[in-house]
């Protein structure tokens, strides 16, 4: 890490440690991740596979790949730093406050950007949840979807079988242990809307209760009379049990509840970048 200053430890990631890092030339903040391998361990194939992953993505509404290398037994990632932390940052940040509906959309509509990126380059990410999705911009208010780690190339359609996620978004296909596809990131997505609503987590508890209550489809409900049934529609959209039920990122972005506020966006984000 000879070209850069490392600022301050961030924490752990997935497959490393994250440091804030400033390039000594320009003083450019970047995020860098540390994996410390022998080389020929499969935690060494996860970061080759997320670089992979990550130069292939080029969207405001995902985190942007610097530069990657080795050095000393060490794998390093450099990444784009967003500077004010995680969503579920945000989230515990506001309690006991709550998002507006406008505020909710717009934080929904650039994930769905982000994601219909990624799900157009044929990847699924495998681990969407508040932690993953970072905040940038002046106003905290330009969403990016990070971490892609465990994520995963799909080739000619096949589905994957690898059980792995974080538990409290994984989709009934991986409780069951059946194959899964793009559709589980779906469902993510909706775990994440609810988030968004009621600041708390669509479920909660340990595994087994997690996965006793997703197999049973013991869903909560948002609070109507804040966010209307719009929304509470949109949310039992994305959680249906059934893979094949649930929209893909291309037809919830044709939503009419959706559009306006994607056109929008969409609009402002040209603007910025």
């Amino acid at each position: 890490m000879d070209m850069y200053d490392v600022l301050e430890k961030l924490g752990r990631g997935t497959f490393g440690t994250i440091y804030l890092c400033q390039r000594k030339h320009n003083k450019q903040k970047l995020v860098i991740k540390e994996m410390v391998t022998d080389l020929n361990a499969d935690d060494l194939r996860n970061a080759k596979n997320e670089v992979s992953i990550l130069k292939s993505l080029d969207h405001p509404n995902v985190i942007a790949y610097h530069d990657s290398y080795v050095k000393n037994c060490a794998f390093y990632i450099v990444m784009e730093y967003a500077e004010h932390g995680c969503l579920q940052e945000y989230i515990a940040k506001k309690i006991p406050e709550y998002l507006s509906p406008q505020a909710v959309i717009n934080f929904f509509c650039q994930i769905l950007m982000g994601l219909n990126h990624i799900h157009e380059k044929g990847i699924i990410h495998r681990d969407l949840k508040c932690e993953n999705i970072f905040l940038t911009g002046i106003h905290q208010d330009v969403i990016k979807i990070g971490d892609f780690g465990i994520s995963k190339l799909l080739y000619n359609n096949n589905k994957a079988r690898t059980i792995i996620g974080t538990y409290n978004y994984v989709a009934p296909e991986l409780c069951d242990g059946k194959p899964y596809d793009t559709k589980s990131d779906i469902w993510a997505l909706g775990c994440i809307l609810y988030e968004l609503c009621q600041m708390e987590k669509m479920f909660e508890g340990t595994i087994s209760n997690v996965v006793l209550s997703i197999a049973n489809g013991k869903l909560k409900s948002i609070n109507i009379k804040r966010y209307g049934k719009q929304m509470q529609a949109l949310l039992n959209l994305l959680l249906q049990p059934n893979p094949k039920d649930r929209p893909d990122t291309k037809t919830l972005m044709t939503l009419g509840d959706i559009f306006p506020s994607l056109h929008c966006l969409s609009f402002n984000l040209g603007c910025i970048y």
